[in-house]
């Protein structure tokens, strides 16, 4: 059995076969259409909140939303602007391709951007759940706005709220359905490492954190694929520190590391320090090469995301051995 498999590949497959059927309206059940001084709306239904929208939005802004800029560069939408993910020079990651070469980047936070905003004039804007409530009335003067949810297992629901947005529900339905044929081929392959003890580590401010069961990378390796929780996860409940001497505690049999060096200014070297520890060295996976470092890349929004699941999935599939 082979033990790669090639998503994106399978994706570009998918987005050309779709190409002449996405551009429909991307309707469903709740929504219709009205009038409203002269302009076309259509009303959608998300997360059991109902919102009213233009029919064909072409200015939409992706304000904090980063699951749902994700969305948008799998479903080849342009934003018309967007919260910078990257540096000043790269505002926006490579992986993202071509999609965002001409996307208005916000590199300030959501309030200082407020007048920036209001002179672009744009017909939507999507937000997160995570946005402060004050910020959100001042967005709602301006343009229609949806807080999008943060939460990993919400990433379908998002990929389909842009989808009906953007009139490619076609290309949606296309992409997650190969998405789930992929994921049970992983889930086959896996199956045999079930016991295995796996941990992610996501480097952040110097220090080694680890995350809830369906949070980052966790909700796909556990939630998805069905490896086994270990108890170092079992029993985190948000984003907490890891000393070295709990990861030994822990002895994972692989380890899965997310480090950039925007998340460390002041401790570039950290990583480089971490592999140097004796302790380190003495972990099983480490002793047997099963450490990988960025294979999912640390800008990927994780398990919140289609695009996060396949490159989590396909990392997977590469690694575990």
């Amino acid at each position: 059995m082979k033990r790669t498999i090639t998503f994106l590949g399978m994706m570009l497959l998918i987005f050309t076969l779709a190409a002449c059927g996405s551009k429909d309206e991307g309707k469903s059940s709740s929504s219709s259409q009205s009038n409203s001084s002269g302009n076309q709306t259509k009303n959608i239904t998300y997360l059991g909140n109902s919102y009213t929208i233009p029919v064909k939005p072409e200015k939409i802004i992706f304000l904090n939303a980063f699951e749902l800029i994700e969305d948008a560069v799998v479903l080849e939408v342009e934003p018309f602007a967007a919260s910078a993910i990257g540096s000043d020079e790269e505002p926006f990651p490579s992986f993202f391709g071509d999609i965002t070469t001409n996307t208005i980047p916000f590199l300030g936070s959501s309030d200082e951007s407020l007048e920036y905003i209001l002179e672009l004039a744009p017909d939507l804007i999507i937000s997160t759940d995570m946005e402060a409530p004050e910020v959100l009335t001042q967005l709602e003067k301006i343009a229609p706005v949806i807080p999008t949810s943060h939460y990993g297992p919400d990433w379908q629901s998002n990929l389909e709220l842009l989808a009906e947005i953007t009139g490619k529900t076609e290309m949606a339905t296309n992409i997650i359905e190969q998405y789930n044929q992929d994921k049970q081929e992983a889930i086959d392959y896996l199956s045999s490492f079930k016991e295995k003890n796996v941990v992610a580590i996501r480097i952040r401010g110097g220090e080694m954190m680890v995350y809830p069961k369906d949070v980052f990378l966790n909700d796909v390796f556990y939630g998805e694929l069905g490896l086994t929780v270990p108890e170092i996860i079992n029993n985190t409940t948000e984003q907490t520190v890891l000393s070295l001497e709990g990861l030994y505690k822990a002895n994972p049999d692989y380890i899965f590391v997310q480090y950039d060096t925007y998340e460390n200014d002041d401790k570039e070297n950290i990583l480089e320090e971490l592999e140097k520890s004796k302790v380190w060295q003495g972990l099983n996976a480490v002793k047997n090469n099963q450490v990988f470092v960025n294979s999912v890349d640390p800008l990927v929004m994780g398990g919140g995301t289609l695009n996060g699941r396949i490159r989590i999935l396909e990392a997977a599939m590469e690694t575990i051995k």
